[in-house]
């Protein structure tokens, strides 16, 4: 089974490869920030190191991004 990433903009926080098979080679300055199981957990809104928007597994720049 392939490996799934959630991958979000750092600029825009789009959800368009939330759970794409594969990084795509037009994102640039991705970096993992979880795994997919750490991405899926709940998470306590009094919880200070964690935060409850923090959905994806991946942060990178979009094309975009890139263009602005």
């Amino acid at each position: 089974m392939p490996k799934k990433f959630r991958l979000a903009c750092r600029d825009c926080d789009t959800d368009e490869c939330d759970g794409v098979n594969k990084i795509p080679s037009t994102w640039i300055e991705v970096d993992e920030i979880q795994t997919l199981a750490e991405s899926r957990k709940e998470v306590s809104v009094n919880d200070a190191a964690k935060s409850v928007f923090a959905w994806y597994t991946h942060l990178g720049i979009c094309p975009d991004c890139q263009k602005n």
